[in-house]
């Protein structure tokens, strides 16, 4: 049966975090298939760095949730040889910056094993300081699970021995014109940019390098070289669905053009 790996004092625990210390890349996944077993031992048992669980575009469940963050665990340590470690998990919310996401941050930190959040519509600095707030007054269930003491339950890099992270998305005009305010804010971790031209992208990883924010983006084999030069350190190889779908699409294709 799966045992929690327990955290010595000076243990780093999340992953993506000591890999973003080093100055390195993490490369990770989108998925909405938080109630697919056979999707979570697949991504567990990957060479993810991390996992973005999506509960924004679909009808939220804490309890899916719940069973999505404990397979992840369990599948990477049944299945996986080495390392033994499971991809961080991080839970990307349905409440937008805008709202008041507090109770679902609550939750979401209390009912597996998440390393933190990523947040969508984000347009300010008082959205970003309400969920960050709400990340260090939560009830991290699962880190206590975990071993980890408690000054470590609390965001990174404003608290350097923080196990948790908050990511923010920039992705409308308003987010835009406040995106210095919410770069400087304080116990922001990352931060992603989508829907917005490409020139402002530019503007904000500009002020993101020069905060020392990382800065989060989507990639392929051929143009992640170029986005890690340019300075994004968080890449996500796109959705799981769409690599499925993809992969399924070119296999197909290939076969029928054989038996022509």
């Amino acid at each position: 049966s799966w045992l929690p790996q327990r955290a010595s004092a000076e243990e780093r625990i999340n992953r993506l975090i000591a890999l973003l210390e080093t100055g390195k890349p993490a490369i990770g996944v989108w998925t909405g298939a938080l109630s697919a077993p056979r999707i979570a031992k697949v991504l567990a048992t990957s060479d993810a760095d991390f996992i973005v669980a999506d509960v924004e575009h679909d009808i939220y469940d804490f309890n899916m949730l719940h069973r999505f963050l404990l397979e992840v665990e369990d599948f990477s340590h049944r299945y996986r040889t080495e390392p033994r470690v499971a991809p961080v998990v991080l839970v990307k919310l349905a409440n937008r910056g805008t709202w008041d996401p507090r109770y679902e941050i609550a939750e979401s930190l209390k009912v597996g094993p998440a390393m933190g959040i990523w947040i969508p519509m984000v347009e300010s600095r008082s959205d970003l300081e309400r969920a960050i707030s709400a990340v260090q007054g939560a009830e991290t269930s699962a880190m206590a699970g975990l071993n980890i003491p408690k000054e470590r339950r609390d965001v990174w890099p404003l608290n350097p021995k923080g196990e948790l992270l908050v990511v923010a998305m920039i992705e409308t005009e308003e987010g835009v014109r406040h995106a210095r305010e919410i770069v400087e804010t304080p116990g922001i971790s990352a931060i992603e940019t989508v829907h917005i031209p490409d020139a402002d992208a530019e503007r904000i990883l500009k002020m993101c390098l020069e905060h020392g924010v990382t800065a989060a983006i989507d990639a392929t084999p051929g143009d992640i070289k170029a986005k890690i030069d340019a300075g994004y350190k968080l890449i996500s190889v796109g959705w799981d669905f769409g690599i499925l779908q993809k992969g399924l699409a070119d296999t197909f294709k290939a076969m029928r053009a054989s038996i022509k």
